[in-house]
Parts: C-alpha cells; structure tokens; sequence
C-alpha cells in the first residue's frame, strides 16, 4: 500500500469528521449524559458533506496513500451522505416494543451508540468510495459490514430482531470471505494491492498474461459474489425478507439503501480494471487477460441481471407482509442496477463506438436518455431509487402502530402492534392523507410511472443496454442479443413490479379502514418522509442535473481510468479528460 502523506488525511477529511462525530455520540452518550446521537449524527454528515464538497473536481483525479478522488467517488461520497441523513432521521423516529429489560415502554429516538455506530458506517462506505487499493477497499467493506449487525442488534433486542441479527452477521463473514479470496487472486494477477497497477498488468501482453487468465474466473467470480451479498442479488438474496421482518423500518431502510452502494462500487472498480485508459501512452491498450475479464464480466453480470430482478418480483407478488414485499423489492431493484454495470462491462469489451442510428427526432445520442453509458445510468437510478425507498419506511416508521383493539371498557390495555401488512395501510387516505399521497408517489416512481424518476432511470438502463452493439444484426447473435433480450426481461419484470406497488395503492385508496393507524412515529421520520417527497419531486421537475452529473462519475470509472506502472505515489494529481458518449 503506497506511503500515506499529509495529503492523504486531507483526502479523507469527510471521513475524519465522520469518525470525529462517532467518537462525540459515544463518549457524550457514556459520560456527559448526551441523549440527542442523533443531532450529533446529522452534524457530522453536514461537516463530512461540505468537506467533500471542497474536494469536488470534474476531470481530475487526485492520488494519495491508497486514497483517489475523481468525479466517482465524489458523487459516490456526496450521495452516501444524502442517504445517511435521511436514513438517520428515520433512524430516530423510529418507534419500537422495547425489550423486558426495558420495561413495558417504548424506546424513541434511538441511542448515542446506534448513533455513533452508523455514522461509523458512513465513514466505511465513503472510504469504499475513494478506496484505490484492495486493502482499503476491504477495509472500508467491513466497517460497512459490523456497524450494520450490530445496529441490527441493537434497534431490535427481542426475538426476532436478534434472529435478523444474526442471520445478517453469519451471512456477511461467508460475503466477507468470499471477497478476500478475490482480494488473493486480484494480488496474484497484480501483484500488488494497487487497483491501478493491477489493471496495467492485467491489461498487460507480456508473460504475465497466462497467470493472469488462470485467475481472472476465479477472482471474478469471488467478488461478484460478495458484492452480490451487499446488493442483495441472487445468489446471496435469501436473507434479505427474513431480516427485514425481523427488523425495524429503520434498519430496514438502511439495508435496502446504503450496502447496495458498497456493492455496486465494488463491482463498478472491479469491471474499470479491464478498461483501457482514454489518454496515456498505454490509452486503448487491452491485452488477452483483460478482453476476458471483460467478457466473462458482462456474462455474468447480465444473467445475474436477469435472475436477480425476476426472482425478486415474483417472490414479491406473494408477499402480504409489507417489509417483506419491500424487502424483494430491493431485490428486484439489485437486479435493475446490475443492468447498467452489465453495459459498461460489454461496452468496454467492444472498445468500438459506432454512430447511433437515427431516430424521429433526431439522433439516439441527442437524446439526454440515450446519452448516458451503462454505469452512469446505474448511477443515476441509484440515486433515484434510494430516496423513493427510504421516504417508503420513513413513512412507515411515522406511522407507527394500529389503533388497539379494547377488549372492554375496564379491561386492561392492549399490546400495541405496529404496521407490518399491507392490510393495515387500508383507508390511510382518509386518516392520515399526506402520508398515504407520499407512499403513492414513492411507489409510482418506483415502479416506473412517468414522469417521476424510477421511469427515466429504467428508461436510461434500457436505453443503454439496447445501444450496445446496435449495428449488429440481432440475427447474428453476440452481444446485441444479450442484451436486447435484457432489455425485455427489465420491462416485463418492471410490469410486474407495478402489480404488487399497485396493491399498496389500492389499499390505502380503495379500501376501508377497520382499525386506521396512530401515527404515533417520531417527528424525525415524518421529516425523512417529507424530505424523500421534495427529492422526488424536484428530480422529476428537472432530472437532467441529476443525469449529466451521473454522466461525469460513470464516465470517471468506465472510461476514464488513468494507468500506472508502479504503485500511486504519497501525493499525485493526474489530469484526465472524462470520456463522453
């Protein structure tokens, strides 16, 4: 790992300032009597998000002790914070039965410790972003990783929280095994932890090149796998409805938001090192090893694509309850991202870029839909889908328990159920009508109804992935076929989807409430809901912003990777030009 400098921790200022608020909300929670983490919580992701923001660049990319920020990690970084705010506010207003231990009473608001533990996790998953070195890298993974099981385990101590709990943390050490094996195979074909110098050398025509493809299936595979845990992708996919359930909505909205982040990154560093630099002396330079890196990428990719998404939509039709349901959501949702990472992998494997064919209208690459690359399109629906979810359980944590049912007039009270079917949102329109319009537009989007987000986000991930080989007779087979044919699984599986998304609908709409709901959610997560409805609606007035920033980060990993012979020194700035499409 390249020798850090004081440029280094200037680099990794935000993730110092995250650091810094953990260690406020823990030892404040432990000594001085602090009862508000959470406002700690949210200042450390204020102070995180306008350090990072002073490192903003455009077309450069700045190297430092293992650490590289470029456009990627930027948006990456600048995203994570987003989502961790309004993730922590649900965080807070998430109401729940406190354990025997704790009385019959209600927790509210969470703890300085489930405060300083996720904040701790933001900081993991930002420095999974800027990683540029497999220690790094794997580093930041794992403090995603513990953070997220020991919140599991903290937010929900009765039985079946601590079976989710559980479940998750067995799980992660075999994703977190898996992926340090690939981390084995990365070094043997590199051999160096570099991200850099393991791309030359696999891009390589040397000697070296038959090492290389001997372990290119194998680290491929590995990782994949692992990423696939975070994603919550098929194979590692089972996990995800039994933990949800046994979870809280907190909880349940950072799992089906942030690791996806983790995951897609890796899998997005991983496909860049087959991509040949744009500049440089070694610029369009691919050797064997690297073509089959490629090509078994997209491969298997794009069949994880395709199952991922279908199995999740159809395990989703049968679910009535709700977290479930939303937890194969996330699952059909994983498989929508992988789409895009497919493209940029096929794409990169051409290294061809043809005109595109004319449209009515005018040309497809005028088109500010058909303009975008396979990865900045899983960028942008990333960034789309996170805030729809997450406004979801906020919504959900608002509205906290059903009204009891009295037995009798003297009889003692009854236990307070929260909202876990989709049985108990019938009727939310008349009782509570800003949270069931929310939930309403939350769903659309997700389920892809124009003009909201989710429909411009699987309208650029079929675009793309309709752009690759597009001269190609789909009668002559390849690449073009793959991924037409991917195409039309991502549209039927999004027809699908709006089935399920559609019953939430018509339960709150259509049907009469028997028992309604209190409403009784911290004032927290009713903010997160409003806050998720303003993003939505603000992509949707003007999603263009969103879509060319989207464009400079996917085209800063799939296209725009500078080369390296040896390790990246202390301190190294490389001006690039961002590939465009």
């Amino acid at each position: 790992m390249p020798a850090t400098s004081l440029e280094t921790f200037v680099l990794v200022a935000p993730e110092i300032a995250l650091v810094g608020a953990a260690l406020v909300a823990y030892l404040g929670g432990a000594f001085l009597g602090l009862r508000h983490g959470w406002l700690v919580a949210l200042a450390g992701i204020a102070a995180a998000a306008m350090l990072g923001g002073c490192q903003a660049v455009d077309g450069a990319v700045t190297a430092s002790g293992g650490v590289v920020v470029d456009a990627f990690s930027t948006f990456v970084r600048q995203v994570v914070l987003a989502l961790g705010a309004l993730v922590a506010l649900v965080q807070a207003g998430d109401v729940f039965q406190a354990a025997a231990t704790r009385g019959p009473g209600v927790h509210r608001g969470g703890t300085c410790e489930e405060a300083g533990t996720f904040v701790l996790l933001l900081a993991g998953l930002s420095l999974v972003a800027c990683a540029g070195d497999l220690v790094l890298l794997f580093a930041g993974l794992e403090l995603v990783s513990i953070p997220t099981y020991v919140l599991l385990g903290l937010k929900r101590i009765d039985g079946r929280g601590q079976e989710a709990a559980l479940k998750y943390f067995f799980l992660s050490l075999v994703a977190s095994a898996l992926f340090l094996y690939a981390v084995v195979c990365l070094y043997g074909i590199g051999g160096s932890t570099n991200l850099q110098h393991i791309a030359t050398r696999l891009r390589a025509s040397d000697g070296s090149t038959g090492m290389a493809l001997a372990l290119v299936p194998a680290a491929l595979g590995l990782a994949a796998v692992g990423a696939a845990f975070r994603l919550a992708a098929v194979p590692m996919h089972f996990y995800a409805p039994d933990v949800y359930e046994g979870t809280g909505p907190g909880n349940a909205a950072l799992l089906s938001t942030l690791p996806k982040v983790a995951g897609l990154v890796v899998l997005a560093r991983l496909v860049a090192l087959g991509i040949a630099p744009a500049v440089g002396p070694d610029a369009g330079s691919v050797g064997p090893a690297a073509a089959a890196h490629l090509d078994l990428a997209w491969q298997l990719i794009a069949i994880l694509a395709a199952v991922t998404m279908t199995v999740g939509n159809v395990m989703a039709l049968w679910q009535r309850n709700l977290r479930r349901l939303l937890a194969c959501s996330s699952i059909a949702h994983s498989g929508y991202l992988l789409v895009g990472v497919a493209v940029a992998a096929a794409a990169a494997a051409t290294r061809a870029a043809p005109a595109p064919p004319q449209a009515a209208g005018g040309d497809l690459a005028t088109l500010w839909t058909g303009a975008l690359g396979g990865m900045s399109a899983a960028l942008y629906y990333l960034a789309t889908y996170a805030p729809a979810t997450i406004g979801v359980f906020g919504a959900v944590a608002y509205l906290g328990h059903r009204w009891p049912q009295w037995a009798s007039g003297d009889g003692p009270r009854p236990p307070r159920e929260e909202i876990s079917t989709v049985d108990d949102l019938d009727g939310l329109a008349g009782t509570n009508p800003v949270a069931a319009f929310a939930i309403a537009v939350f769903l659309l989007s997700l389920a892809g109804i124009p003009p909201l987000p989710g429909f411009w986000g699987k309208l650029s991930l079929a675009a793309s992935a309709l752009e690759v080989d597009w001269t190609v007779p789909l009668a002559a087979g390849g690449r073009r076929t793959w991924f037409v044919g991917l195409a039309i699984v991502l549209a039927v599986n999004a027809a699908i989807a709006a089935a399920y998304y559609l019953r939430i609908i018509a339960a709150m709409y259509f049907k009469s409430s028997r028992r309604g709901v209190q409403s009784d959610g911290g004032l927290a997560a009713g903010i997160a809901m409003l806050a998720c409805l303003v993003i939505v609606a603000a992509v949707t007035v003007r999603p263009s912003s969103l879509f060319a920033w989207a464009t400079l980060a996917g085209d800063a990993v799939s296209g725009a990777m500078p080369a390296a012979t040896t390790s990246v020194p202390p301190s190294s700035t490389l001006d690039v030009t961002a590939v465009t499409h």
